[in-house]
């Protein structure tokens, strides 16, 4: 098992942070989990990754484009994020198609990962500060609520949009198509904004502070391990502070994907926490258990694409009639007709580790060795990266 990994992960071990693949392997699994899970399991520890996995994947968004601005300068950066974002607006077209019961992320991770290259430029207590400010930011707009929000953002905008008026006139319908209208524009507010489950300022945020804790452990020649570990001592710490408040307010976990004080907060936590952890444990080297992480975290796009289309085929293979399952549903099926049970954890996470196996040991040839989606944007972004 241990020489399969080293193998099939040696490639990507010479080229990338190992420590980031395993991270990104750790989303993946929490993912599963947050999504298919039927019970929060002993004293509801799994209904943590509800609060880990998008402010995860979002602050890996941020260590990102840090290690790309430093590797590749501030300009090819930016290029390179926005192919990288067209290929996850593409990949988010497609998990729209598969019908799964789970609200996507991609679309709100490509704006992230846009805005993310412009921002790394900024010193590190500048980007610390601005990612509290998102926090504060996301929190408040959530608690003023879509509408006012949306009227405000109105109010701002209609600067731009007289100026614009002629330009839209002359384009006639298609002008007219490019207007926002009041429900557009409440609709865009709640799921942009204000009503989640994803929001930009926390996602923002968490992106910041990925690129602020990569910059601060990583060297060119290796990974501080003592301040990583800092990172996860600290993430742990504000963690323990949102659940201790969270439980005397209410004597229950905080409400995920509300937006919240102990929401952020403890999602802030657990990410701190996660990438500390991943820095400062995990070795250069590929070691069997390591690599169970960091072979689906090498190959993430194809593998959360895939984990989509499992999920739409668990719920659509058997469909509720007349109140009643039709008969031979299988495990993958909740007697609810959800995708909430164990067999799909795991068999997601099973088919996590294998799809990467299987494609590396047939598919050889670079790019494409890299994943069905990663090997296109390898292609696409080859000149700029070198």
């Amino acid at each position: 098992m241990a020489a399969v990994l080293r193998r099939l992960s040696g490639l990507h071990a010479a080229h990338r942070l190992v420590w980031v693949d395993v991270a990104r392997g750790l989303a993946l699994v929490s993912m599963f989990v947050a999504h298919a899970a039927p019970s929060g399991g002993p004293g509801g520890i799994l209904h943590l990754t509800e609060f880990l996995t998008a402010a995860l994947f979002a602050a890996l968004v941020g260590v990102g484009a840090a290690l790309e601005r430093r590797r590749h300068g501030a300009g090819r950066a930016l290029a390179l994020a926005l192919i990288r974002a067209v290929a996850l607006l593409a990949a988010a077209w497609l998990t729209a198609l598969s019908g799964a019961q789970v609200a996507d992320i991609l679309t709100h991770l490509a704006i992230v990962m846009v805005v993310l290259p412009l921002l790394v430029a900024l010193p590190r207590s500048l980007r610390t500060g601005l990612a509290v400010v998102c926090l504060m930011l996301g929190v408040w707009l959530t608690a003023v609520g879509t509408a006012p929000v949306a009227a405000r953002l109105s109010e701002a905008l209609a600067p731009l949009q007289s100026l614009t008026a002629p330009v839209r006139a002359q384009l006639g319908n298609v002008g007219a198509a490019l207007a926002v209208t009041e429900a557009e524009s409440l609709r865009w507010t709640a799921e942009f904004l204000t009503a989640g489950p994803y929001r930009l300022p926390p996602l923002l945020a968490w992106a910041l502070l990925g690129s602020v804790l990569v910059a601060s452990v990583h060297r060119f020649e290796g990974v501080a391990r003592g301040r990583a570990a800092a990172w996860a001592g600290a993430g742990l710490g504000l963690a323990a502070v949102a659940l201790a408040f969270s439980r005397w307010r209410t004597g229950e976990f905080p409400l995920p994907y509300t937006a919240s004080l102990a929401d952020v907060a403890l999602a802030t936590g657990l990410v701190l926490a996660a990438l500390g952890a991943c820095a400062a444990v995990v070795p250069s080297h590929l070691p069997w258990l390591t690599g169970i992480l960091a072979v689906p975290g090498s190959m993430t796009l194809t593998v959360y694409v895939a984990h989509q289309a499992y999920l739409g085929w668990a719920v659509g293979a058997w469909t509720v009639l007349g109140g009643a399952l039709q008969p031979g549903a299988g495990p993958w099926l909740s007697p609810a007709g959800t995708d909430d049970t164990w067999f799909n954890v795991v068999a997601l996470c099973v088919g996590g580790l294998l799809l990467p196996l299987l494609w590396r040991t047939v598919v050889r040839r670079e790019p494409w060795r890299r994943g069905p989606l990663e090997g296109p944007i390898a292609l696409a972004t080859r000149r700029l990266a070198r």
